[in-house]
């Protein structure tokens, strides 16, 4: 009979925000998917007027609806990658847990960087802060005594 773990709290809260992002994921995936059928099925001429106002090439006019549909079905890609890390770390694999620390890592110096280049312009959000603190709660919550001896297999399942 296989030896069943017991999971600490704090994978488990790592798991639960896995699942919470990847539902948001896969509603963003949807909404992105409905405005490029928008703008692939509006006015030509009213697309062109748009990206000429916002100072980007009018040659983009017949592209711009099927790029963003593209771009929503990647996001599907990416809600399926979370539900498979969410599934993995659930199960204590420690491969997931490092390739999720890599993934977070490289979205935290992103986002510093981002806050860097855009503090105080208009593109600058306050979002950026919260996803580097939920980045660094995750990577300390994956990386923390109790945590470790799930993913290593120290920790055994208590006597029945």
């Amino acid at each position: 009979m296989a030896e069943v773990r017991e999971r600490p709290s704090q994978v488990t809260i790592v798991v639960v925000l896995i699942w919470i992002s990847f539902a948001l994921t896969v509603v963003a995936a949807i909404a992105t998917i409905l405005v490029g059928t928008g703008i692939a099925a509006s006015d030509p001429a009213k697309v062109a007027q748009t990206l000429k106002d916002l100072d980007l090439p009018v040659s983009w006019t017949s592209g711009v609806g099927p790029i963003i549909i593209v771009t929503g079905a990647l996001m599907f890609v990416i809600a399926i990658i979370e539900a498979i890390f969410a599934v993995a770390i659930s199960r204590g694999s420690n491969v997931a847990r490092i390739l999720l620390t890599i993934l977070l890592v490289i979205r935290i110096l992103s986002d510093l960087v981002l806050i860097f280049t855009s503090w105080g312009t208009q593109n600058w959000t306050f979002g950026v802060f919260l996803d580097v603190a939920l980045g660094v709660i995750v990577i300390l919550l994956l990386f923390n005594r109790q945590s470790n001896e799930f993913f290593t297999n120290q920790v055994r399942a208590p006597a029945a």
